[in-house]
């Protein structure tokens, strides 16, 4: 493989890449499947030895939509087009309170490890081009599970977990077929990313002569499905679609359905059009399953990586704020769940759902053992997403964001009533904190702060959050939105990949093992973990 080739860009470029400038506030019967013990160390090389998986087993199916509104669906009163993300709600359940972290890295790092993206160090912002970390090696990925459990794992679109070492990229973190990008920002027409091309099936680059990306994403999918899985065999594929993250692209003949709305100040047209592609292409999905008669037995997840951002034209209401912060319009997204051979369709549900949730839960309900060795942070939900029970969620759930400013974190920690939210700015010489307590249940809307009449609420809850941030590996992912000015962006992304037999194995232990780290990590206190987790 070849090197990292170069060349400059703006630094300007990746504004609102995973992190774009901040919009403020605008606004049938359940498997018989054990219990998994997500605490249980359970790294024996039986368990991870492949098995065959029967062919009655469900496929998994994952479609992620990346900065898509609460409100812009059209059972949602939603004047954008959206009959087949509308039918697939029709067909199974609504999880009216599922949660993502405010970004994309996050969100996507948790739903493939079921870890607290805090302890992995990607809570805090998107991996950019020129970064070179991702999720480290060590980590269990969710595909890894299923592929030991028989199943034949794909997966077609964004990845955004790490780009720069074989390790770090999709082929080894459990998928036999990966088509798509591994960065974020990448162009609709001419699938570069900082000037460099970014779009491979399997480490090779691939061309598609400026074919429009979600209908690229859509196609690969259908082939997949069609032509190239084993009918034999149960599949895991995920989904991750760009759309409709910036850059604000879409077919002029999309945006003509759309004429009521402007693109001036803001890109509200284009949006329109990138979600009405979006949904035509989980159509051709859909159609596909049904096509091969598969329907039925596959389980259908849709849901956004994060909320949308109002100044490109999306809509999170009810609910305040949007991508890049923690309030309810950047972490509560609408979730989908069909699977028509087990779950009743037409309902929706409250239960509290995280996406650090769905490695397990899956697993549960595809009959996979999960073989992590590490306590994670999921809990089993599929009884609550599948419409069987409505038990309360154990345990708080925790979210951040420093993107898009440098030294500014959104966080914030929501228990089963109370909601604290906090903006921290660290100025020069100062440090400004904003702080928003919210009953959640009485006001999901997050309109009455109630900050000043709990003040003991507050102080237990950023106490709650202060322990919580103390997990960050302290050289963890932070807002990068322009590299640094020694930086030189490669000719290809696919090619620029070094190869694992180039690498050292394991981490360099005299830096995190040593007595120098146990120092530092003494008088680092709760700034974050040198050794990692």
């Amino acid at each position: 493989m070849k090197r990292l080739f170069l060349s400059t860009i703006a630094a300007t470029l990746f504004l609102t890449a995973c992190g774009g400038p901040a919009e403020g506030d605008m606004s049938a019967s359940e498997p018989d499947t054990p219990k998994i013990d997500v605490t249980t160390q359970t790294s024996t090389e039986t368990a991870r030895k492949p098995v065959s998986a029967s062919t009655n087993q469900p496929n998994i199916l994952i479609i992620v939509a990346d900065d898509l509104g609460w409100a812009d669906l059209g059972f949602r009163g939603s004047d954008i087009q959206t009959p087949n993300i509308d039918r697939l709600a029709a067909q199974g359940i609504h999880l009216e309170r599922f949660y993502v972290m405010p970004i994309c890295t996050p969100t996507r790092s948790a739903l493939m490890t079921a870890r607290d993206p805090m302890k992995l160090g990607s809570a805090y912002a998107g991996f950019q081009p020129w970064q070179n970390g991702g999720v480290a090696p060590q980590e269990r990925f969710m595909p890894q599970d299923f592929q030991s459990a028989g199943y034949q794992t794909a997966m077609i679109g964004k990845w955004h977990l790490g780009h720069t070492t074989e390790p770090l990229v999709p082929n080894s973190r459990g998928f036999d077929h990966f088509f798509g990008h591994l960065n974020t920002q990448v162009d609709y027409y001419n699938y570069t990313v900082a000037s460099g091309y970014d779009l491979q099936e399997n480490g090779t680059s691939v061309q598609r002569d400026g074919t429009y990306a979600t209908d690229v994403h859509g196609d690969e999918t259908v082939r997949y499905i069609t032509d190239i899985r084993d009918p034999d065999k149960p599949f895991f594929a995920y989904v991750p679609f760009l759309a409709p993250h910036s850059p604000m692209q879409a077919p002029e003949a999309l945006k003509a359905k759309y004429p009521d709305r402007k693109d001036r100040p803001f890109t509200q047209k284009t949006y329109a059009a990138m979600v009405d592609s979006l949904d035509h292409n989980v159509g051709k999905i859909m159609d596909a399953l049904d096509a091969q008669g598969i329907a039925d037995n596959t389980i259908v997840l849709f849901f956004s990586d994060n909320g949308g951002l109002a100044a490109f034209g999306a809509d999170n209401s009810p609910y305040r704020g949007g991508k890049l912060e923690t309030f309810e319009g950047g972490v509560r997204v609408g979730g989908i769940l069909r699977w028509p051979a087990q779950i009743e369709a037409g309902q929706a549900s409250d239960a509290v759902v995280s996406v650090l949730d769905l490695y397990p839960s899956l697993a549960a309900a595809a009959g996979v053992d999960m073989s992590v060795e590490k306590p994670i942070d999921g809990q089993n939900r599929w009884a609550e997403m599948s419409g069987k029970s409505s038990e309360i969620r154990d345990g708080d759930l925790y979210f951040a964001s420093n993107s898009p400013m440098f030294n500014r974190y959104h966080v914030s920690v929501m228990e089963a009533r109370w909601k604290l939210v906090q903006i921290i700015d660290h100025q020069q010489t100062s440090t400004d904190v904003e702080t928003y307590l919210f009953d959640i249940i009485e006001d999901p809307t997050e309109t009455n702060n109630l900050a000043d009449a709990h003040p003991d609420e507050v102080a237990r809850l950023a106490d709650k959050i202060r322990v919580w941030r103390a997990q960050h590996p302290i050289n963890g992912v932070r807002v990068a939105l322009a590299p640094h000015p020694g930086w030189r962006a490669p000719l290809d992304y696919a090619e620029s990949v070094m190869p694992s037999s180039e690498l050292q194995t394991g981490q360099f232990d005299s830096y995190v093992k040593g007595m120098r780290a146990q120092i530092l990590q003494q008088r680092h206190g709760d700034k974050g973990k040198i050794v990692y987790d």
